[in-house]
């Protein structure tokens, strides 16, 4: 990324629109950000950040405070950033949520929070994310690479940063990798390995769990044991079967006699329902006549129509006219009135004559005084500017005593915040560590609610199987008694057949007896052999279904009672707060984090805050010194006043006792002139007001005559019409007008009178057929004693259930235990492979995990691979820093990654030839070392991030603490970072930084906020 323009309005010093071309660097590659402290060096990397990424560039500053207090309302804070990436270019455009003046009327409105991004191409802006913030920050972090922190960490080097990487603790180091170098993706690897050994754990101990089941189940110890139960069941299934054939046979015979006694009774009971309904039918035949009538009346009702419109119409036209002859006639009066009010207005206007001529006589007089006054108007002028002058200096001395005792509050409420901020950055420590405490207990509590939820879900499934099992249990009850049910029809239509060929006197082929005292009765159908098959097929599906639901419920069984044993375990680690909800620790963790922010805001705000005091007292001294200017002020002016009024007096003398009040005789002067224009004016308003006033009483007078004729033409057409209805509804053979609106139909109804019609007489022909059949139907027919018939039956059927119900059972039985000793076999196998996936994932994740070979974890020792690449290239800058005595490395006892040492740094120095801390340095070192494991940090993630190029960074840190052959060192090291084209930026404020670089963006602070420019010397 290359900066190209930079555009800063309304933001942070910069009260006005602020342009920054990098073009006006003239290719020069180092360049310095130069000003006087609180100038708003910062707030230019301020806005670079912003733009790409709506964050400042420490990270700390809220955007709410990114709004210049310089700037005037009508000013929207907005910031515009150009780049480059490669021949690319982009424009990025945000402006926060602020108050913006209404487009009408007065006050302010809420304007929020919006972002736009643009490619730039042949001069023309294509939008890649509007509006959205939230697109923007993505979009943005696709083209660069980087997030936000790691832009902070590799392009942007804000103040007050560098030294966190070099002295943070292990722990928070390893964060630090782990967002810059995505490192977490090892420790996901190591999770995921350490979740596939657990699921692989569990599913064996399953499969034990099941095998053990299913012995259970059979009732034996070991699965040696099933072949002699299988023998057991098989021949006592052959005893039932015989039994189940000679119940069948009985149920087949009492089955057809209660169907033809079912036959017999339906043919009954449609004879007596079709001689019901013929007779309901007949029985409406009056009130069909009467519809009949009632339609024709309707009909004849459409010749008297027309007439009736026709008189409706003149009648309506009738009214209309007469309302508007009302309404003429009151204007007509009304015209005549105005006219009588204007002929009196104009007599009253002439009479008034006599007091015009005295109001002119009365402005010549007051003319002549007019020069008199104006010596006494004057001083009263300038009595009252004094009086005017002095009040304002008043209340400006009012204003500025009170903003020295605000001043003196405003010091005085410094120095507490001052302090405050102190105490609150002094418990830093601590409340970083309480922050660590509450946020284990709160992954503990996440840990333990998803294994409760675990646990409510097996328990769920767990329910459902058994549900399952008790459905699929059910539908094999059924199946066995359809199937039992099919057998004995079969068998009772075989016997029926061999009974048909047995002759007297001949033996049975079946007992070989010559006496046949009970054959067989011939059944009413044979069941083939497919249907038979299609039988034994659905009983062989529910059977493996109610195996299936068995199994699964002994499978959900299981599964529930390992995540039961997992909360428990959860329930002991967590220990007294298993009983806190989520909530309350997650309020616990805001409430410490809120507090650790604000203790890490007092320590960042500190230099700020004793700046603010400084700026108070500043404020208070300036108050003093300007309210004794403004005392002084007005002793001057109270003694211009009183000459001012001394003068005022003696003209007031001189002038007559009517006229001292000010303006008295240009007042005098201008009623009477008023009172003459007044009056002139009423005559003439009353004179051409009386002429329209008479013209319209004669057109309204005019305009009612017309109007009466009219109306008489259109009641005789009514008449007319009347006399034509009354024709029209005596050829109708209507007699009234009352008996026409009473025949009155609408088409729908008429419609559904000839309807109904129509459908009767349908009706009655099908009623007269149906009962026509159903008596030749029924003819002969005596009436069956059906419940005698059924309880047969039901006897029959129940003796041939009990035996099926045995039967099914007795197969039940053996095919359970069949599909046991299938099960088992199928489980061993299971058994055998998921023990060898078991032993080899459990080994690999052991590995991953540290716990064998050389015990160090996947992520650590990936983590400890790259900080040694970072150390690397850093001691190559420390080294020529340190003019060859100082190199970084990690700590001895680096080796053993599992502890929290195992990211430690420390330095080598080459005098003693032995190894320190990193804390150990002094000032200038520290600075020398903290700068070179950025710059180091800076190449490593530029290799690691897939090809992206830096072409810019920029540098914000204080050189104070160098000597100046440090200093040397130092620029000479920053200026290499310009090879090969890249753009470094370093802001400073030192004078000896400002002599070795000749580019600069100088930063000019000023009354109405900063102004900045680029400067080649």
């Amino acid at each position: 990324m290359k900066p190209l323009k930079l555009t800063l309005e309304a933001f942070g010093p910069y009260a006005t629109r602020q342009e920054l071309d990098f073009a006006d660097l003239c290719g020069q590659a180092f360049f310095l950000i130069h000003g006087p402290t609180g100038a708003g060096k910062t707030s230019l990397l301020d806005g670079i950040s912003y733009a790409l990424y709506g964050e400042t560039s420490g990270g700390l500053r809220e955007t709410r405070d990114l709004r210049s207090h310089f700037a005037p309302a009508e000013v929207a804070t907005r910031v515009v950033f150009e780049f480059a990436l490669g021949d690319r270019r982009y424009r990025v455009e945000r402006a926060p949520e602020q108050q913006v003046p209404k487009q009408k009327g007065e006050g302010t409105k809420k304007q929020a929070y919006v972002a736009h991004l643009w490619e730039l191409k042949a001069g023309e802006e294509m939008p890649l994310a509007t509006e959205k913030p939230t697109a923007v920050d993505a979009q943005v972090a696709q083209l660069l690479g980087f997030k936000a922190s790691q832009f902070r960490q590799v392009v942007l080097l804000p103040q007050g940063r560098f030294q966190e990487f070099m002295l943070a603790g292990s722990a928070e180091r390893q964060a630090i990798l782990q967002t810059l170098f995505q490192t977490g993706r090892y420790a996901r690897i190591t999770e995921a390995l350490a979740e596939e050994e657990k699921t692989l754990r569990e599913a064996l101990r399953t499969v034990q769990a099941e095998s053990r089941q299913l012995l259970a189940q059979a009732g034996v110890e070991a699965a040696a044991d099933l072949p002699g139960l299988l023998r057991t069941g098989a021949e006592r299934v052959e005893i039932l079967e015989a039994e189940q054939t000679e119940a069948g046979t009985a149920l087949a015979a009492a089955d057809a006699a209660l169907a033809e006694g079912t036959r017999a009774a339906e043919r009954l009971a449609e004879q007596a329902a079709a001689r019901s309904e013929t007779d309901r039918l007949r029985g409406l035949a009056r009130i069909m006549d009467a519809r009949r009538v009632e339609l024709d009346r309707a009909r004849r009702c459409g010749a008297v129509q027309p007439a009736l419109a026709r008189l409706e119409e003149s009648l309506a036209r009738v009214e209309a006219l007469q309302a508007e002859e009302a309404r003429l006639a009151e204007a007509s009066e009304a015209r005549a009135q105005e006219l009588a009010r204007a002929e009196a207005t104009l007599a009253e206007a002439e009479q008034h004559e006599v007091r015009r001529e005295e109001l002119r006589r009365t402005i010549e007089r007051l003319r002549d005084l007019e020069p008199k006054l104006e010596a006494l108007e004057q001083a009263r002028t300038e009595a009252r500017e004094a009086a005017l002058e002095r009040t304002r200096l008043e209340d400006l001395a009012g204003w500025q005593k009170r903003r020295l005792d605000t001043s003196r509050q405003e010091l005085s409420r410094q120095r507490g915040l001052l302090q405050d901020v102190r105490t609150e950055a002094s418990q830093l420590p601590g409340r970083e560590g309480l922050l660590v405490l509450v946020r284990q207990r709160r992954s503990q509590r996440e840990d333990y609610d998803r294994a409760a939820e675990a646990v409510d879900r097996a328990t769920a499934a767990l329910e459902t199987a058994r549900e399952a099992q008790t459905a699929a249990q059910q539908a094999l009850q059924a199946a066995r008694e359809r199937h039992r049910a099919l057998v004995a029809r079969r068998l009772a239509a075989q016997a029926s057949r061999l009974a048909r060929d047995l002759q007297p006197g001949q033996p049975c082929p079946v007992c070989g007896s010559s006496a046949h005292p009970h054959p067989a009765l011939t059944a009413a159908d044979l069941p083939d052999d497919q249907e038979v098959r299609d039988s034994e097929d659905l009983l062989d599906a529910a059977e493996t279904a109610a195996a299936r639901a068995q199994d699964a419920s002994a499978s959900r069984h299981a599964a529930l009672a390992t995540v039961q044993s997992r909360r428990a375990d959860l329930a002991q680690r967590l220990g007294e707060h298993a009983e806190t909800g989520l909530e309350t620790l997650a309020a616990i963790e805001a409430r410490h984090r809120e507090d650790l922010d604000r203790s890490r805001t007092a320590e960042a705000g500190l230099a700020r805050a004793e700046q603010r005091l400084a700026d108070a007292e500043s404020a208070r001294n300036l108050a003093e010194v300007q309210l004794s200017e403004t005392n002084q002020r007005l002793s001057e002016l109270l003694v211009q006043e009183a000459g001012a009024k001394a003068r005022m007096q003696f003209l007031e003398d001189a002038v007559l006792q009517e006229l001292r009040v000010p303006g008295a005789l240009s007042t005098k002067r201008r009623e009477a002139e008023d009172a003459l224009e007044a009056s002139e004016a009423q005559l003439r308003t009353a004179r051409e007001a009386r002429e329209p006033a008479r013209a319209a009483a004669s057109q309204a007078a005019a305009d009612l005559k017309a109007h009466g004729a009219r109306r008489e033409a259109a009641q005789t057409d009514s008449w007319n019409a009347q006399g034509a209805f009354d024709e029209a509804l005596a050829a109708a053979h209507f007699h009234s007008r009352t008996d026409f609106d009473l025949a009155q139909r609408s088409a729908e109804v008429m419609e559904e009178l000839a309807a109904s019609l129509d459908a009767h007489t349908g009706e009655l022909a099908a009623a007269a057929d149906r009962l026509a059949r159903a008596e030749a139907l029924a003819e002969g027919l005596a009436v069956p004693d059906l419940p005698a018939l059924h309880a047969a039956k039901d006897g029959a059927q129940g003796r041939f259930s009990a035996a099926g119900e045995g039967l099914g059972r007795a197969q039940s039985e053996q095919a359970a235990l069949v599909r046991l000793e299938e099960a088992l076999t199928r489980l061993e196998v299971r058994r055998e492979a998921q023990e060898g996936r078991h032993r080899a994932t459990a080994s690999l994740a052991k590995v991953a995990k540290g716990e064998e070979g050389e015990r160090v974890s996947f992520e650590r020792y990936v983590q400890g691979a790259i900080l040694d690449e970072v150390l690397v290239s850093a001691s190559g800058r420390l080294l020529r820093m340190s003019k060859q005595r100082y190199a970084l490395r990690r700590a001895a006892a680096s080796t053993d990654l599992r502890k929290a040492g195992g990211l430690q740094l420390e330095i080598t120095d080459s005098h003693t030839g032995r190894a320190r801390a990193v804390s150990s340095l002094s000032g200038g070192e520290g600075f020398q070392a903290s700068l070179a494991l950025a710059l180091g940090l800076s190449d490593v993630v530029q290799r690691h991030a897939g090809g992206i190029r830096l072409d810019t960074v920029f540098i914000d840190e204080g050189f104070g603490s160098l000597d100046p052959e440090a200093l040397d060192l130092a620029l000479r090291t920053l200026e290499d970072l310009n090879q090969g084209g890249r753009l470094v930026g370093l802001i400073s404020h030192l004078e000896e930084v400002k002599a070795r670089i000749s580019a600069r963006l100088e930063v000019v602070p000023g009354p109405g906020g900063s102004v900045a420019r680029f400067r080649i010397e």
